[in-house]
């Protein structure tokens, strides 16, 4: 069955400053904006929004909701 994919805009963080992160880390900020899901994969890239860099998490594996 197909599931669509589930998009964010990781905000209130500095972008430079997630890429840091453990990769578990990382997850656990994205999993905030969906806590009725266990994230398996997700897809990042660089955004301009508003004149800054954000970063938009696309989540295309995940079991839940």
């Amino acid at each position: 069955m197909f599931k669509p994919s589930l998009v964010t805009i990781i905000k209130g963080y500095e972008p430079f400053d997630l890429l840091r992160l453990s990769k578990d880390a990382f997850y656990d900020v994205v999993a905030d904006e969906f806590p009725n899901i266990v994230i398996s994969d997700m897809k990042l890239s660089f955004i301009l929004v508003d004149g800054e860099i954000s970063i938009r998490a696309e989540i295309t594996e995940y079991k839940g909701a």
